[in-house]
């Protein structure tokens, strides 16, 4: 069973309107809602490619209600910690022509006595999971260092872990010596301070990682060229070209992707070439992490490994 935390999730809706147009009214011709968040969108991917899976972080509100819903009807497992902070909303205006415009609200902080909730909850499934995953922003310093006691945790019982994070929870977080780093260009940079520009710079970040005791690292960049590496091998990846629709939530697919090659007891380089065979099938479509193992299979061989 992989478990997934997602501290900061959020409920996505889309609007489908004609032309956006600032300072008028819209009405939308239809609405749709979904559940939220990079670790929530693992757990989705991995549940439509087979895996078990568990999600789990803090909602709260009438909105966290409406998350913990939304998954239920999915047919996504969760344990989540109910909170009195309010669960964020998203909303993400779609034109006819494909041209979207979002807007998130701000994140609520926890208190630290719902902190300690979720790491005792972390504790007790990280025993019975086959990976951890650590997904997402923190919202606010108080749940900062919940990545890195689950990643410890995970230590503790024998588990792997990933971490798909950005600045100080997931600098706390490196401490722990994840199993997997996946932090974007844009993540990287805003973390460490250092622009990543050419391929010398991308592969210095990826030694980077590694050197912090991270067993395998990715970092990727949207639709383009992306490296990652194993100690002593190091690769440039192109993913397959395909018609952009929606790229959100194509970087958790590629987590998606690279754990089910993992659980077949493929080498990296193979579960790399399928995460990134479906980070390019979900960016082709609108809906988030929702792909068939036949969709990103369809695209695995248009994936173009380079060692470097």
């Amino acid at each position: 069973m992989v478990v997934t935390i997602t501290l900061n999730p959020m409920l996505d809706k889309t609007m489908y309107i004609e032309r956006l147009e600032r300072g008028a009214i819209h009405r939308a011709q239809r609405m749709e809602m979904v559940a939220g968040g990079k670790g929530i969108s693992v757990s989705r991917q991995l549940k439509h490619l087979g895996l078990k899976t568990i999600a789990t972080g803090f909602l709260g509100g009438e909105v966290g209600g409406m998350v913990a819903r939304l998954l239920s009807e999915e047919g996504v497992d969760h344990d989540f910690v109910m909170t009195d902070a309010i669960t964020r909303d998203g909303v993400t205006y779609l034109e006819p022509d494909g041209t979207w415009t979002a807007v998130f609200e701000p994140s609520l902080r926890i208190d630290v006595r719902f902190v300690h909730e979720l790491n005792k909850k972390i504790e007790a499934l990280v025993f019975k999971s086959t990976w951890v995953v650590c997904s997402g922003s923190s919202p606010g310093h108080e749940a900062d260092d919940l990545f890195y006691g689950a990643i410890v945790n995970a230590h503790k019982a024998g588990v792997p872990s990933v971490l798909d994070s950005y600045g100080n929870a997931f600098e706390l977080a490196m401490k722990a010596q994840p199993t997997l780093v996946k932090p974007n260009k844009r993540e990287f940079e805003i973390t460490y301070g250092r622009k990543l520009e050419t391929p010398v710079d991308h592969v210095d970040a990826v030694k980077f990682l590694l050197s912090r005791g991270a067993r395998y690292c990715v970092i990727s960049d949207g639709g383009t060229d992306f490296f990652a590496g194993v100690q002593g091998h190091f690769w440039r990846v192109t993913p397959p070209k395909v018609k952009v629709v929606n790229m959100t939530g194509s970087g958790d697919a590629m987590v998606a992707g690279i754990l089910y090659g993992f659980r077949q007891g493929w080498k990296f380089e193979q579960c790399l070439a399928f995460g990134a065979a479906a980070g390019a099938a979900n960016a082709r479509t609108w809906d988030v992490a929702t792909l068939k193992l036949e969709d990103i299979t369809s695209l695995e061989s248009e994936v173009v490994m380079q060692r470097v």
